[in-house]
């Protein structure tokens, strides 16, 4: 592990810890009980006590952020690298910690918070950004299989290639998922469910249709 992730991981596990120090300094005006949870039509349906709200769910974050960027930097010691990629993972979770965590704090203040419209963009630009630079996994990590990064095959890739056209069909997928999301903005709620269906059931296709895509024998 080199000294720029480490680096990295301090300062975005230092970032996701910093938003409990604003939870602590609204606890005060915060209700007994947060809203943690809504629905698509912005109505509360998941409550948390307000201690557990501002002080657990930046630590959950916490350890999802680590289990992420762990998985990525084990692949990288072992030669898998993609440093794009990396760099990518490294910032998901520090940003949806902090508009998440201020985004519920200002809700449970008695803000008008658009519920709807922050998770939509937080969603669509997780996906945009990570179909972005799927394709620049490199061969060497993609058709070992997990690798941090990627997909997992659970069954012998003998193509590399095949695996590169899984990752740039499921990256495209993503982008293209991405800004359909956005786009639902603009409809009724009930848009923006039928737009995660269609997006998560195209990535589930490329996914299936990966198989043989790599397994087929590779061309000369």
């Amino acid at each position: 592990m080199t000294k720029t992730n480490w680096r990295t991981l301090i300062i975005t596990s230092a970032i996701i810890l910093a938003t409990m120090v604003y939870g602590m300094s609204q606890y005060a005006s915060l209700p007994a009980t947060v809203v943690t949870h809504w629905g698509v039509n912005n109505q509360p349906n998941g409550w948390m006590p307000k201690a557990l709200a501002v002080y657990g769910i930046p630590l959950i974050m916490l350890v999802l952020h680590w289990i992420t960027v762990g998985s990525t930097m084990r692949a990288s010691h072992r030669g898998n690298r993609a440093p794009r990629l990396e760099r990518i993972t490294a910032w998901i979770f520090p940003v949806v910690t902090v508009v998440l965590y201020v985004v519920t704090i200002r809700y449970a203040q008695g803000q008008p918070v658009n519920i709807r419209l922050w998770a939509l963009v937080v969603v669509a630009a997780v996906f945009i950004a990570l179909g972005n630079y799927l394709p620049t996994t490199p061969a060497t990590s993609v058709h070992k299989g997990w690798s941090g990064f990627g997909y997992h095959a659970p069954w012998p890739v003998t193509n590399p290639a095949g695996a590169l056209k899984t990752m740039r069909r499921l990256g495209q997928v993503m982008v293209a998922g991405g800004v359909v999301l956005l786009g639902s903005l603009f409809f009724p709620p009930v848009a923006s469910v039928v737009a995660l269906m269609v997006v998560i059931a195209a990535m589930l296709v490329v996914l299936g249709l990966s198989y043989r895509w790599t397994t087929r024998p590779a061309k000369h």
